[in-house]
C-alpha cells in the first residue's frame, strides 16, 4: 500500500482499486468565555438570520474564510462549512474579532472549541458496487425508492457510511483525519473481503 496525504485529500493504493478521500465539511462545535445578547448581535452583524419561534439561535456566514456560525445565547457555538481544522480555527479567530469589534462580547473574551465531526467523500477509482450484495453482507438501511444510497454505520468508529452503486461513499462521524483514513480503509477492505466491490464496466 502506498499513501499521498495533505491536509484536505488523502489517496490509499490497495490491491486493484485507488480511493481518494476528501474532506468536504469539517464541523467544530465550541463556545465562548460569555453569553450573548442574540438581538443585539442580530442588530449589529450585517446578514445574520434568526427566528426566535423555529430556533433559539442565530445564524451567519463568515466570508473570510468561508464559514457558517450557529451562535447561541449561552455562548456556544458551531461553525460548519470548512474544508480543514486550520481554516476552521481562523474562521472562529475571525468570528471573534468581530464579535469584539461590533462590541457584542468585551475584549477580554476567550473562545474553547474541537472538531466534533469530518464529512468525507471516498471515490473508489475505477470501480462499482454492488447495493444487493451488500446489504445480503451488511446490516444496513436502503431504500432505493426513497434514497439513492445504502446507509451502514460501523460499531467501533461509531461511523456512518453512505454507499452509491458508483463506488462512491460518503463517511461521516469522525473527528480526526487518521481515525478517518484507517476507518475507510478498514471499510474497504470489508467490501473487497465481502466481494461487494467490482470493477466498473464503464
Amino acid at each position: 500500500m502506498s499513501l499521498f496525504k495533505c491536509s484536505e485529500f488523502i489517496l490509499l493504493m490497495i490491491d486493484l482499486f485507488d480511493f481518494e478521500i476528501t474532506v468536504e465539511n469539517v464541523v467544530l462545535i465550541g463556545s465562548l468565555s460569555e453569553g450573548v445578547d442574540l438581538s443585539a448581535a442580530n442588530t449589529r452583524l450585517e446578514g445574520s438570520k434568526c427566528s426566535w419561534q423555529r430556533f433559539p439561535g442565530l445564524s451567519y456566514k463568515l466570508k473570510s474564510p468561508f464559514a457558517s456560525f450557529l451562535l447561541f445565547r449561552n455562548g456556544k457555538f458551531v461553525c460548519t462549512g470548512v474544508k480543514t481544522k486550520t481554516k476552521g480555527e481562523t474562521a472562529i479567530t475571525n468570528f471573534l474579532n468581530l464579535l469584539k469589534t461590533e462590541g457584542i462580547v468585551s475584549n477580554q473574551c476567550t473562545t474553547e472549541y474541537e472538531v466534533k465531526n469530518l464529512v468525507a467523500s471516498i471515490n473508489i477509482a475505477g470501480a462499482s458496487i454492488s447495493l444487493q450484495q451488500f446489504t445480503n453482507e451488511f446490516d444496513t438501511i436502503y431504500e432505493p425508492e426513497k434514497f439513492p444510497a445504502a446507509i451502514y454505520k460501523t460499531e467501533q468508529a461509531k461511523a456512518t457510511f453512505l454507499v452509491f452503486i458508483t463506488g462512491k461513499l460518503v463517511c461521516s462521524g469522525i473527528a480526526d483525519e487518521e481515525t478517518l483514513k484507517q476507518t475507510v480503509k478498514k471499510f474497504y477492505q470489508d467490501l473487497v473481503e465481502k466481494k461487494v466491490i467490482e470493477k466498473s464496466l464503464s
